[in-house]
């Protein structure tokens, strides 16, 4: 009987250290987050000889991607050709309501990137228009007082150059 009991009293036991360390979590403060991004340019490249260049020049469909067409990628290789993309990694972070949130942006591509900015979830720019230059570094930091998205946005290569720091309510 003692037995039965118990087993009974199992599934109750596995749910209580997941339900006491969920209380834990919610009872906590905020934090603070080192967050590293790396703004950069992907790169990829062909021959006409294996895949025909598309129709549409990219570069003419978003600001963030880049095209060389057929003898403008390599003056060696004529029917070379490349496509190209401006990003953030990781392009998507979660941090809580009330964390103190510290980006450290290292730019590998692009010579300038200009007019970047942070948004809060309401759209208001709470980092405004700081230009990214190749080989630098950049310290942002900013508080998710709101719950909500906000939005890392290089006004240049925008909407491929885009990072969400996602805040969860606490």
């Amino acid at each position: 009987m003692k037995l039965v009991k118990l087993l009974g009293a199992l599934p109750v036991l596995g749910i209580l250290p997941l339900l006491l360390a969920t209380a834990s979590l919610a009872q906590t403060g905020p934090s603070a987050h080192a967050i590293f991004m790396t703004a950069m340019e992907v790169k990829g490249g062909t021959s006409a000889d294996q895949l025909v260049p598309p129709a549409v020049n990219p570069a003419d469909l978003s600001k963030g991607y880049g095209f060389k067409a057929p003898g403008e990628a390599d003056k060696r290789d004529p029917k070379r050709w490349e496509v190209s993309s401006y990003v953030f990694s990781p392009a998507f972070v979660t941090v809580r309501q009330g964390d103190k949130v510290d980006l450290t942006i290292f730019v590998v591509n692009g010579d300038a990137h200009r007019d970047n900015w942070i948004a809060d979830p309401e759209g208001r720019k709470i980092v405004s228009d700081i230009t990214f230059n190749r080989g630098r570094e950049y310290k942002l930091s900013f508080v998710a007082e709101k719950a909500g998205a906000y939005h890392l946005t290089c006004s240049e290569h925008a909407p491929t150059m885009v990072a969400t720091i996602l805040a969860l309510p606490r």
